[in-house]
């Protein structure tokens, strides 16, 4: 090397030293400018970094639970060249409101949200109702096969519906009431619908955290069994009635299982199973005959996000209106521990 190449990468080091020192001098004289702070200083910044922590963890985890409801919401606006362009992501080049048309009348929508909200809503008040009488007498009263109970309580709770599907399947046809209602509705009105072991518990679970005296005192006033139970007990755990209603209509609205083995002729199926049909009814639309290739099935997408739109949308709107009464339930159960 030259002596000016040498002089040349010597400056350059000695220029780079000097801009490292200089950045370890702005380090360390921010660190001494926190370390003469004064107490109630340093607290304010602590807690200012932690809630940006915070935010910034939250903000994250909402994109990730939001992201999906964007996808469909605007795949559901898109056109079938939308939909196949590459270069189009979350925002349609037109938006195409013809998909919530053409989904509607795949799903016959208005006979099928009828019988989604009927078999839905009345599971959802029946078994309010049964597991909070079931759940009350299991957590309250002190008898003799009260463990026996609780013990096949927990084992419905574990044995899964598909092993007794075929049976009751044969008793609901023997009875003639396949294609109606009753096979999703009857059995709430005993605490054995769907999830019923699960809310018989949580009801169990909240009645047993109230004190006796509460009800000691209603009994020396001269109260019987059916009052204490409707006038006292029953508005100390408005949080479970609130929980065990919203979810057991969500759950029953979703059942993609019992419902449609039950109902699965034309006119009595429920909103999940017509799902399926929303491709059948665009290969009308489609023009090779026959089955639709992959491709076909592909340009159907978008009208197939409208529809499951339109079928999470009652379910979302039950979440946005009952979010109040879980945050009291859950905070319920804190205030009881």
């Amino acid at each position: 090397m030259t002596p000016e190449a040498v002089n040349t990468a010597a400056v350059q080091a000695g220029a780079a030293t000097e801009q490292k020192e200089k950045k370890l001098g702005g380090i360390k004289g921010f660190i001494k400018k926190y370390e003469n702070l004064g107490y109630k200083a340093k607290k304010k910044i602590t807690f200012i970094i932690s809630r940006v922590f915070v935010y910034f963890v939250l903000i994250e985890m909402a994109y990730l639970f939001i992201l999906p409801f964007i996808y469909i919401f605007s795949t559901s606006l898109m056109t079938s060249q939308d939909y196949m362009d590459p270069t189009v992501k979350y925002i349609p080049t037109t938006v195409n409101w013809d998909n919530f048309v053409k989904a509607f009348e795949a799903l016959d929508y208005v006979k099928s949200f009828f019988n989604s909200m009927g078999t839905s809503l009345l599971s959802a008040l029946f078994q309010t109702t049964a597991c909070a009488l079931i759940g009350y007498s299991l957590g309250r009263y002190k008898f003799r096969v009260r463990n026996i109970i609780f013990f096949l309580v927990v084992l419905v709770l574990l044995i899964p519906p598909q092993v007794m599907i075929l049976a009751s399947y044969g008793l609901w046809a023997t009875l003639s009431m396949v294609n109606t209602w009753g096979p999703v509705v009857l059995p709430c009105v005993f605490g054995l619908g769907l999830r019923g072991a699960l809310f018989v518990l949580i009801y169990m679970y909240f009645f047993q955290r109230i004190p006796d005296v509460m009800d000691d005192a209603a009994r020396i006033d001269g109260a019987g069994p059916i009052r204490v139970f409707g006038q006292i007990m029953l508005p100390l755990v408005k949080s479970a009635i609130a929980i065990v209603f919203i979810f057991s209509f969500v759950w029953h609205w979703n059942d993609n299982y019992e419902a449609p083995t039950y109902m699965y002729i034309d006119g009595h199926q429920t909103l999940q199973p017509r799902l399926q049909n929303i491709q059948m009814y665009y290969s009308k639309y489609a023009t090779s005959q026959g089955a639709m290739s992959e491709l076909e099935k592909s340009l159907s997408e978008p009208m197939l996000f409208a529809g499951c739109l339109m079928v999470m949308l009652p379910v979302m709107i039950v979440y946005i209106l009952g979010q109040k009464q879980l945050a009291a339930g859950i905070e319920r159960i804190g205030v009881i521990e």
